[in-house]
């Protein structure tokens, strides 16, 4: 449905495991684009330019349709797949995953190595950290200077996104907010600032809330 919270990746992470002395490390990032994604790959197989594969998968976008996968050397559908599968099952978006093997000197077989591809993708994400965008207000907040830090360490204390600040005469405090919270929030900045700060909706975005 339209404009339904979607997961994303907000800090990576990194993890390791191991069967018959193949080493498989998984590191995570968040990524917004194709570049980006590609990038850290790129910088991965730099770092580990000495393994034998770096696979990896990534999946962009509120909708996860920007997906990509690469088994980079490995039979095929038991690197980049896995670790994808792992992405869509977990409903994560913005996300690219690396996972590098370091071969230990006896072949695994093709089920194996796909469990192992997965495994360390599922314990890199569990590393890392997310987010639930949800579709919210954006509001401007104009108050005094004198008021500006109580509203700024109330809207840090409730998570509340600012995303832009302005300084004039006054200061005028750009934030998102989810539908459900608004008037909560709107009720407490004026009761904040005894009533001198007036806070107008500007429109409606997603919004990024801390899991």
């Amino acid at each position: 449905m339209m404009n339904e919270p979607y997961t994303i990746l907000t800090e990576g992470g990194e993890a390791e495991t191991e069967l018959k002395k193949s080493r498989f490390i998984a590191h995570v990032r968040p990524v917004e684009t194709e570049e980006e994604a590609m990038a850290f790959v790129g910088e991965m197989k730099k770092k580990y330019y000495d393994a034998r594969h770096n696979c990896y998968a990534y999946i962009l976008g509120k909708d996860g349709n920007r997906v990509k996968y690469s088994d980079d050397g490995e039979p095929a559908q038991t690197g980049g797949l896995p670790i994808m599968n792992v992405l869509k099952e977990t409903g994560i978006r913005n996300a690219c995953i690396v996972v590098t093997r370091y071969f230990g000197g006896t072949l695994l077989g093709a089920g194996p190595l796909a469990r192992m591809y997965g495994d360390a993708a599922k314990l890199g994400l569990e590393a890392s950290k997310t987010g639930v965008m949800r579709y919210g207000i954006t509001a401007d907040v104009r108050c005094d200077y004198s008021d500006f830090e109580k509203l700024k360490r109330y809207y840090e204390k409730e998570e509340i996104p600012i995303v832009d600040i302005s300084y004039a005469n006054d200061v005028v405090i750009s934030i998102r907010c989810g539908f459900e919270k608004f008037e909560e929030v709107k009720n407490s900045t004026v009761s904040i600032t005894a009533s001198r700060a007036v806070i107008t909706k500007t429109g409606e975005a997603y919004c990024l809330h801390n899991n």
